[in-house]
Parts: structure tokens; C-alpha cells; sequence
């Protein structure tokens, strides 16, 4: 019997084949994409992680529009730094200003595309509350330099020294002073990061409240006063919910202060709120078809299979066949 079974199972090998890939495919989309949603739930982590590894504390608006990553919020006060600053337990405060700038590559082209975000933002002094690190070049010493990370030098062929234009959203002529690394990789994902000094991101950033276009010429010689927020390096020996705390204590009505891990966390919970939660779905819902497909092309098989072991198990019994042999008393 079992040198029969053996034969049988290679005269209907295609039809075996075809259900164990049916069955492996299936269990294995739905595996691949769960894997998918958590590997890339593990990177935005490591990201963010990154990002904030040297902030202590966060100060920022406690107003928000909209949820998610698309949540937007006022600036706050440039004049809350020399305020922090002198709080019991703060080893350095600097401003975080940030915002969306296009670089255009030495093709003429934007670099970056849809997903990703292209970013402007101001080049922090302080080396612990700035996750980027030069690989070539110096820090930007005037409105009209930049520093970009090494993804987008990489993609739009562009070296120290070169002059090129970003897009904020209207043309500013920049010089590239210097190329940076994130986390040792060459930027934060695929995005694209150019990085002005002080004066330049509250030019180009933020952009005068109530006044001309930022970018625009009007512009030009204007200072905001304004930035979307401060970050805040704690004295060693001083925890971060204790200094966030502190600094709280001196802040005006409608400015909040969060511990780094804090803004770690909820920078990770939007993310996962808005573009991993749906990106795991869709994923799963095709898993899920891949698995009814493999269902039902299972259950094909086995009615077939059925059907023929009932004439062999006939067809044995004919011959002599025994229960013994695992073949029915009815010869069925």
C-alpha cells in the first residue's frame, strides 16, 4: 500500500505541487505582510529615536490643527530660549525651526518626490541636540548657506561649494557649504534636508507673521521672532520629566513642555495613526484574498482527491485489498 500511495501522490504530483504552493503562498503573504508592518514600525521607531536621542525636552504650541502626521501648530516666541535658559537644570536650549524646501539638483530637477518629506530646517550648533553630523564642509554662517544631507548631495549631484536653488516655496539662490549624515545613514529615510543658519530658516522658514512670502524678496530682511519650537538639553543628573517640569513652571498660557521620550512617542503614534495602520491594512486584505484563494483551491483538490481515492479504494478491494491496508469495508 504504501509503494501504491507513493505512486499515486507522482501521478498527481502537479496537482500536490499545486497545493502546497497554494497553501505556502498563502500563509506566506499574510506572514510577509505582518513582518512588512512591523519591520517598518521598528524603523520609524529607530527614526524618531534618532532624531530625539540628545533632547531632553520639547517646548511647543499646545495648540494643534488637524491629527497625525498632518498636524500642524503655531510658532512660539525666539524670546522663549533666553527664557529657558535660565531655568535651574538646562545645559542648552536652541531653537527648532522647520519647515518644506525643495532642492533643485544640477539637472535643474526637484530632488525628493511624493511620500517623503523635503525639509528645511535651522542647522543647530549644539552637537547633542543636533541628530545630523557634517561629513564634509562647515555649518552654514550666513542666510544664504546651507547644509544638505548626503542622500539628496548624492541623488541631485551636487559637492561643497556648488550653488543651487531650493524652493521655499519660491526660488532662493543657496551656496551648499556642507554635507551631513543622519544616524551615520545618509539622511533621515529618503528625505532630503537643507539646513540654514539662524537668520537664513527665520528668512526662509518661518517667514515674517502677517508679512511678505517667506522666500520673497520682501522678505529678504526680516526677522519673525518666531520658531516652531525649542529643544532643550538637560544638565546631567537631571531627569527629563523633571526638567520639562521646571521649564513649564515659566512658560506663557498656550505653550506646552514634553519630555524628548514623550515626543518620541507621540511622533511614532502619528506615523502609525495615519500611514502604517492603513499600509498594514491593505496589506492584510490582501493576504486575506490570498489566503480564500488558497482555501478554496484546497478544497477543489481534496474533492477531487476524494473522488479518486473512492475508485481506488474500490478498485483494491477488488483486488484483495483489506481493512488492514486502510481501504473501506464497502470497497468505497
Amino acid at each position: 500500500m504504501f509503494t501504491v500511495t507513493v505512486k499515486g501522490l507522482w501521478a498527481h504530483r502537479r496537482r500536490l505541487v499545486g497545493m502546497l504552493a497554494a497553501v505556502v503562498l498563502g500563509v506566506g503573504f499574510l506572514a510577509g505582510a505582518l513582518a512588512l508592518g512591523d519591520t517598518l514600525s521598528a524603523n520609524f521607531n529607530n527614526l524618531f529615536a534618532s532624531a530625539n536621542a540628545g533632547t531632553d525636552a520639547l517646548v511647543r504650541s499646545s495648540t494643534s490643527v488637524g491629527s497625525g502626521v498632518g498636524a500642524t501648530r503655531p510658532t512660539v516666541a525666539l524670546s522663549l530660549v533666553d527664557t529657558i535658559r535660565s531655568v535651574p537644570g538646562v545645559a542648552a536650549v536652541e531653537p527648532s525651526i522647520t519647515g518644506l524646501g525643495e532642492i533643485i539638483g544640477s539637472d535643474g530637477t526637484a530632488l525628493g518626490g511624493n511620500g517623503p518629506p523635503r525639509l528645511a530646517t535651522y542647522w543647530i550648533p549644539d552637537a547633542a541636540l543636533n541628530p545630523y553630523r557634517l561629513a564634509a564642509g562647515r555649518a552654514p554662517a550666513s542666510p544664504d548657506e546651507v547644509v544638505i544631507n548626503r542622500g539628496a548631495a548624492t541623488a541631485g549631484k551636487l559637492h561643497v561649494g556648488d550653488t543651487t536653488t531650493v524652493l521655499m516655496p519660491t526660488p532662493v539662490k543657496v551656496h551648499i557649504v556642507g554635507i551631513a549624515t543622519f544616524a551615520g545613514a545618509d539622511g533621515l529615510g529618503t528625505s532630503t534636508m537643507a539646513a540654514f543658519d539662524l537668520q537664513g530658516a527665520e528668512r526662509y522658514i518661518v517667514g515674517p507673521v502677517g508679512g511678505p512670502l517667506p522666500g520673497s524678496a520682501a522678505a529678504a530682511n526680516q526677522a519673525t521672532g518666531q520658531a516652531s519650537g525649542v529643544v532643550v538639553r538637560a544638565r546631567s543628573g537631571v531627569s527629563q520629566a523633571e526638567i520639562a517640569t521646571r521649564i513649564q513652571r515659566v512658560l506663557p498660557p498656550g505653550v506646552e513642555a514634553l519630555t524628548g521620550a514623550a515626543a518620541t512617542q507621540q511622533a511614532v503614534t502619528d506615523v502609525s495613526s495615519t500611514f502604517l495602520t492603513t499600509l498594514r491594512g491593505i496589506l492584510v486584505v490582501f493576504a486575506g484574498i490570498a489566503l480564500l484563494v488558497a482555501t478554496l483551491s484546497i478544497s477543489n483538490t481534496f474533492t477531487i482527491l476524494m473522488a479518486q481515492r473512492s475508485r481506488e479504494a474500490a478498485l483494491l478491494r477488488a483486488l484483495g485489498g483489506t481493512r488492514r491496508q486502510g481501504l473501506p469495508v464497502e470497497g468505497r
